[in-house]
Formats: C-alpha cells, sequence, structure tokens
C-alpha cells in the first residue's frame, strides 16, 4: 500500500530483516522458518538480474503516464542492491544538503 505524505510516495514500511540466527533457540522457531522457506516466492533482482528466495529487501519505483492515467512500477531487489541504491541516495541527499548550506 502506497501513501502520500507531502507530494512524496511511501512504500510499505517492513520489519528489519533479521540479523542472527543465534538469538532463534526455540525449535517451534526454527520449524516456522522451514516451512516458511518452502513455499517462499523466487524474485529477480531488476538491477543485478540475480534471483533470490523469500520478500525482497527493497523495490524500485518506476512512475510515467499515458494520457491522464499514471502507472506506478515497483521492480524487486535484492538485499546487496537495494543496499547499494540506498546508500547512493542517502549520500546523494548529504551532498546536495551540503552544496545549499
Amino acid at each position: 500500500m502506497l501513501a502520500r505524505a507531502g507530494g512524496i510516495i511511501l512504500g510499505e514500511m517492513r520489519p528489519p530483516p533479521l540479523i542472527s540466527a543465534d538469538r532463534l533457540d526455540s525449535d517451534a522457531t526454527t520449524g516456522l522458518r522451514r516451512s516458511e522457506a518452502r513455499g517462499a516466492r523466487r524474485y529477480e533482482c531488476d538491477i543485478c538480474g540475480g534471483e533470490f528466495e523469500g520478500e525482497p529487501a527493497g523495490s524500485g519505483l518506476f512512475v510515467w503516464t499515458r494520457g491522464d492515467e499514471v502507472r506506478y512500477e515497483e521492480p524487486p531487489l535484492c538485499e546487496e542492491c537495494a543496499s547499494k541504491v540506498t546508500l547512493g541516495a542517502l549520500m546523494t541527499w548529504d551532498a546536495e544538503e551540503e552544496d545549499e548550506g
């Protein structure tokens, strides 16, 4: 679901990725993760073309118009590419703020 805030389109909030499996000690949690892995969807990263299972780590945003119709597409990104895009955007934003100040 997308929300608009001050002209900016905000994507769906997702919980942060699990950093360490060491914190998951219970057999119930391990069994749950195994059952989720069996039914995990496969995606192709829109940047590198690599395939991965599970939820995308991020997504791009393409917006285009045709007449009065506005179309949105959010292609999936793998964890590595999503991190690179995020860091690149933050560095660009920081550089722009320095230029203005």
